[in-house]
């Protein structure tokens, strides 16, 4: 957090955290530097299909004021998430990569990125730019480098939060739920997994994030049955197997929160 800032692999990194990969090389202003070896690493390490990897975009480019690295901070069924560091602002962002559709329209395609950049809340992902190419469309990120709700719960002694904890967490997922559901906004797949710790540490900051399946309008009933089974509430769970049946997707948010503060403070 010095304002003098550090030198991370040639680029300069100023009042923030970072994500420290093998191999980096640290270097503080007019003084030491320091390379960084993971003392274990994992054995065996799958290798990439040979479809998916063709897919995939460059492991190294430049977008705009970004810099867009090798490392995978997570991957899901329609987008991967690199680290990237923004030259301009000396920090780390998250960018989120989605591969275009062939004739769909970019606005449709952009629209999780739309929602999310009139959004400011310090409990809401932060979208700092959006840029696209012929083949992808790039959301850039602010950066959690706390992992995600689902990994801190299991990872947590005992494998539930006290109280306490919970509570201060449920307080945060709550102000950002109203902040949303003020602008008419539905997240439609809250869950632990989507819930990123702003930093390492008990007691943290949290941000809801991956906007995928947000929607506008969210007064509006649904005929459309989107989201993580087990966080759907009732009339979601009938409308499943029922076309005819719809769901208000603000409601529907407040019963997943429910569901993640049980998960919370539940065993395993």
């Amino acid at each position: 957090m010095s304002t003098n800032g550090l030198i991370l692999n040639g680029h300069k990194i100023r009042k923030t955290s970072a994500i420290i990969m093998d191999g980096d090389i640290i270097k503080i202003p007019a003084s030491q530097t320091f390379q960084c070896f993971l003392k274990w690493k994992k054995l065996i390490s799958k290798k990439p299909d040979s479809d998916t990897a063709s897919s995939q975009p460059e492991a190294r480019k430049s977008i705009g004021n970004y810099l867009i690295t090798s490392h995978c901070l997570g991957s899901g069924s329609y987008a991967t998430v690199q680290l990237a560091l923004d030259t301009s602002a000396h920090r780390q962002a998250a960018c989120k990569i989605i591969k275009r559709k062939e004739g769909v329209d970019l606005r449709k395609e952009m629209k999780e990125a739309t929602l999310l950049m009139n959004l400011h809340h310090p409990n809401i992902n932060q979208v700092y730019d959006v840029d696209s190419d012929s083949g992808f469309l790039y959301i850039m990120l602010q950066l959690s480098t706390g992992g995600d709700l689902f990994t801190y719960i299991t990872t947590h002694s005992g494998n539930r939060l006290c109280e306490g904890e919970a509570k201060y967490i449920m307080y945060q997922l709550l102000k950002g739920l109203k902040y949303l559901h003020i602008r008419m906004i539905s997240h439609r797949d809250l869950k632990p997994e989507n819930i990123l710790l702003f930093s390492p540490g008990p007691y943290p900051r949290i941000q809801i994030a991956d906007f995928g399946l947000a929607r506008p309008k969210a007064y509006q009933e649904t005929l459309h049955v989107c989201g993580t089974i087990s966080y759907l509430p009732p009339e979601g769970i009938l409308a499943l197997n029922n076309k005819t049946l719809g769901y208000v997707g603000m409601p529907a948010d407040c019963w997943s929160a429910g569901v993640t503060m049980f998960a919370m403070i539940s065993l395993v």
